[in-house]
C-alpha cells in the first residue's frame, strides 16, 4: 500500500506536421517552430506539475513518520527528518521553475553532496571491525 498515488508522466500532444496544404514558405515554417516550442513548454510545465505534487505527498509522508517517531525512534526520527529536508528541497526547486515564488534554497557544493541525509551515508569509525 503506497501513502502517495502513483504520478505518471503527462501525455505530450504533438501536431501534425505532416500537413501538405500549400507550398512551404518561411513564415509557415517559423510557425510550425514556434508551435512545436510552445507545445514542448507546455510539456515541460505539465512535467514540472506532476513532480512537484510528488514532492509535496513525499513531504505530508515523512512530516507523518517524524510526527510518529518524535520521542520514540530517535534514529528513525532522524532520518525521516533529514529525508523531510531533502523533499522540500526539491519541492522548493520545481516550486521556483513553475514561477510560484523564489525558493530561497542555498546552492549545494557538487552533485550528491547533502547536508542533510550525507551522515547517514557513511560508516562511523567505531563500526568499521577494527
Amino acid at each position: 500500500m503506497a501513502a502517495c498515488p502513483d504520478a505518471y508522466l503527462p501525455e505530450m500532444h504533438r501536431g501534425n506536421s505532416n500537413s501538405s496544404s500549400g507550398p512551404d514558405t518561411s513564415n509557415e515554417t517559423q510557425s510550425a517552430s514556434e508551435m512545436q516550442y510552445s507545445g514542448l513548454q507546455g510539456g515541460v510545465r505539465s512535467l514540472l506539475q506532476v513532480l512537484v505534487e510528488a514532492e509535496r505527498c513525499a513531504i505530508r509522508v515523512y512530516t507523518d513518520i517524524c510526527n510518529i517517531t518524535f520521542g520514540k525512534d530517535h534514529r528513525t526520527y532522524e532520518l525521516s527528518l533529514a529525508i523531510l529536508n531533502e523533499e522540500i528541497e526539491h519541492e522548493a526547486w520545481f516550486s521556483e521553475f513553475l514561477g510560484e515564488g523564489p525558493s530561497g534554497h542555498f546552492r549545494r557544493g557538487g552533485p550528491g553532496e547533502s547536508p542533510y541525509t550525507s551522515r547517514f551515508l557513511t560508516v562511523p569509525n567505531s563500526h568499521n571491525g577494527k
